[in-house]
């Protein structure tokens, strides 16, 4: 029997692709057992709850940003969370990391004790932590051909693309009779009306207080009363009360079904968002989350090249400028939702699992 520990935690963007790679590796070899390393305040609590996967928790340790009180402490916070990380890690045969608060000391101690590693880098601007792991892991793999010719130590990476869930990947393989009976349904189980067009908003699995507020007071403007608006606002947020043309949600579990229902989504461009969003093929706006390294904006370049999607900045994702773009977006949107799909999407979930499993024989 072999055993898989899965890493990553704090967001969906790291959660889900590893869930997609577990599920793969467990439906693919009976042999193979896994398990899911996290924090006991990550998002990954709830979404295992349905699953089949063991949660192993250990501190979260996040990289301080500016010089404060947690920037002295960070260096004590990293060896206890490698303790626990250490005690966990011995009893598996492979890692594979996602990323996120959990990873740096998920790859320090699985290098201290010999165990191989593989690294899936999400963003087209890889994290810290990965940066670290990279220095030691076995194989790497990237959602972005665009790291492996910026970054020369990851130059021999391999491309995989983005693992996404499986009721994604299929809903994305459907015809587009079958997608307009899911649209129809959905529309009618909303209250919505089928002739008027349909925006899906969301701000991360975690919710966007500056999103939210945007949706919020465009829905209730002349221009936001010639649109209807499915709005998932996060789980800590408080739910606004639907209107005739809005409808709002602390969490969405049926995404696949909202991207076929709307013509034109809005939200944050994180890397899960980006590819689940390419897979479905829906014009987006990208509004990247204004801290960071800047990985929002480098995830969305290649769908706003090619012509899949716009930016706007956050600081300038306002009520008014909704106003006075929405009838150009939804043109856009009815275009680009039209047109042939090009290509299909790549099984990244498979091209990871076997690259695990070819560590495992070895």
């Amino acid at each position: 029997m072999k055993r898989v520990l899965l890493v990553g935690g704090g967001t969906a963007g790291h959660v889900e692709p590893a869930l997609a790679v577990g599920k793969w590796l467990v439906a693919h070899d009976s042999q193979i057992q896994v398990a899911f390393l996290g924090t006991r305040s990550g998002i990954e609590v709830d979404l295992l709850l349905k699953e089949d996967f063991p949660l192993h928790c250990i501190t979260k340790v996040p990289l301080p940003r500016k010089i404060n009180s947690e920037l002295f402490t960070f260096p004590f916070r990293l060896i206890y969370s490698l303790a626990q990380s250490l005690r966990i890690i011995r009893n598996f045969d492979l890692i594979i990391g996602f990323g996120g608060y959990v990873s740096a000391s998920a790859y320090l101690a699985a290098r201290a004790l010999k165990k191989p590693i593989v690294i899936h880098e999400a963003n087209a601007l890889p994290g810290w932590s990965n940066k670290l792991g990279a220095r030691f892991a076995t194989e790497i793999a990237v959602a972005f051909e665009s790291v492996k010719r910026s970054y020369p130590a990851w130059s021999n990476a391999i491309f995989t693309g983005m693992p996404i869930r499986k009721e994604i990947s299929k809903v994305a393989e459907l015809s587009s009779d079958q997608k307009r009976d899911i649209k129809t349904r959905v529309v009618y189980e909303l209250g919505l009306d089928p002739k008027l067009p349909i925006i899906f908003a969301f701000g991360g699995s975690q919710g966007s207080a500056a999103i939210n507020k945007t949706i919020i007071d465009f829905s209730q403007s002349e221009a936001g009363k010639s649109v209807q608006i499915i709005h998932a606002v996060g789980g800590k947020n408080s739910l606004p009360s639907a209107e005739s043309n809005y409808r709002s949600f602390s969490y969405i579990y049926n995404m696949a079904e909202m991207y076929v229902a709307c013509d034109l989504v809005i939200s944050r461009s994180g890397a899960v968002s980006c590819a689940e969003i390419e897979a479905i093929h829906k014009f987006a706006i990208f509004v990247p989350l204004p801290i960071g390294n800047g990985e929002q904006s480098a995830n969305a370049y290649d769908l706003v090249n090619s012509g899949a999607a716009l930016i706007c900045n956050n600081s300038e994702f306002t009520p008014s400028w909704l106003e006075r773009n929405i009838e150009s977006l939804i043109a856009q949107a009815t275009k680009f939702n039209n047109a042939q799909i090009s290509a299909p999407w790549q099984n990244a979930d498979e091209a990871i699992g076997n690259i695990a499993l070819s560590i495992m024989e070895r």
